[in-house]
């Protein structure tokens, strides 16, 4: 079935109408958590059994009748104590900024104005604001790299909140300011971080020209048909309708001119002999064959300490942030090598995206806005 066929509205208005309300969201969601009256809670109160085996959540220094079938360390009826970790709640957002070591007193508490603490925090958010950016670059550009990374993000976000922690219920360390929230085994931080980290080096390093210092580990029967310059890892096949040659697609993507390589001569020799076919050059010229090294190195940044983070807070064991990291290596590979590889899906959807329908949406399998 063709789209329609009417100029206004098309798939691409309709995407900017719901990057508008998302903005419009999030912005209300910003406002109505800073200014709502009366201030969040951002204690955490639990029974005084000085048991950490036993940690029993109250509402309040006044709730005597939840902590009077406990006792207190001297044998006297515990009371609702105030815990010595600390955190923000944010209108259904729960942040937490401080763990504690020992929540039962106040010198096990995280210093809240310590840098590795601030740091710590920052990169906690990492993971929101990671799949807030991949929504809106797909709303914005429509490009499908983002799109297919955000839907990575959420499939492990899912699979680890909706089955893996129910499976388990394996408890947060008993400092943590979530611990009668959520269960902490494996660490949803560390399985999304790690899983999108190992996505995209998947996406920019598999069959990537330039992997060992400009040495090709290309296929040659690949060489006509991928390009890497499209969001890295982008399969553009010579048989889809309104592709591209390869060297216009890298001279927009990059702005290099892709025969500026020291392996110009061996190419021209190998493409002039008469007994074998024409091989593209896809290595880069050496001032940018590194450019998707140290892209690499940047999301290795931004998304690497995130585990880390998540025990300096006392939120997680470090058990729980491994496992979460291997299961997020498992699904996101599974989804590269398995669905998007091994079952074509990158290919087919690159086709989408030439379609009618890709062009009545705005698709694009370019980089856009897909580099993130």
């Amino acid at each position: 079935m063709p789209p329609p066929s009417c100029p206004f509205p098309t798939g691409t208005h309709l995407r900017y109408a719901l990057l508008l309300a998302l903005l419009g969201y999030v912005a209300y969601f910003l406002y109505s958590g800073i200014s709502q009256d009366p201030a969040a809670s951002n204690v955490v109160f639990l029974c005084d059994t000085n048991d950490a085996q036993e940690m029993v959540s109250c509402l309040g220094v006044d709730d005597v009748a939840t902590c009077s079938s406990f006792q207190d360390a001297n044998g006297d009826v515990a009371a609702c104590i105030e815990s010595s970790c600390g955190y923000k709640l944010f209108d259904h957002i729960d942040i937490s900024i401080a763990g504690s070591s020992d929540p039962f007193s106040e010198d096990g508490a995280t210093s809240t104005t310590a840098f590795l603490t601030v740091m710590s925090v920052l990169y906690s958010l990492v993971p929101y604001v990671i799949g807030f950016v991949y929504l809106v670059a797909f709303l914005l550009s429509g490009s499908l790299v983002p799109f297919i990374r955000l839907v990575v993000f959420g499939v492990i976000a899912v699979l680890n909140e909706g089955i893996f922690k129910q499976l388990v219920k394996q408890n947060r360390p008993v400092g943590s300011c979530l611990y009668f929230q959520s269960f902490g085994m494996p660490s949803g931080h560390a399985e999304t971080s790690i899983g999108l980290l190992t996505y995209i080096l998947l996406e920019m390093f598999v069959y990537h020209p330039n992997i060992l210092c400009g040495l090709t580990c290309q296929k040659e029967q690949q060489a006509h048909r991928y390009s890497f310059e499209l969001g890295y890892g982008w399969i553009r096949t010579n048989n889809v309708e309104g592709s591209v040659g390869h060297e216009q697609l890298l001279e927009e993507a990059v702005g290099i001119d892709i025969h500026e390589s020291n392996d110009d001569r061996l190419t021209s020799e190998h493409n002039n002999s008469p007994s074998s076919p024409p091989i593209e050059n896809h290595a880069k010229s050496s001032s940018s064959k590194w450019f998707c090294h140290w892209c690499a190195l940047l999301y290795t940044i931004i998304f690497l300490p995130v585990p880390f983070s998540r025990v300096y807070l006392h939120d997680h064991y470090r058990n729980q942030v491994l496992i979460g990291s291997l299961i997020g290596i498992g699904v996101s590979a599974l989804c590269y090598l398995g669905l998007m590889r091994g079952l074509g899906l990158q290919a087919k959807m690159s086709k989408f995206a030439s379609g009618e329908w890709g062009e009545w949406w705005g698709i694009t399998a370019g980089w856009g806005l897909g580099i993130l």
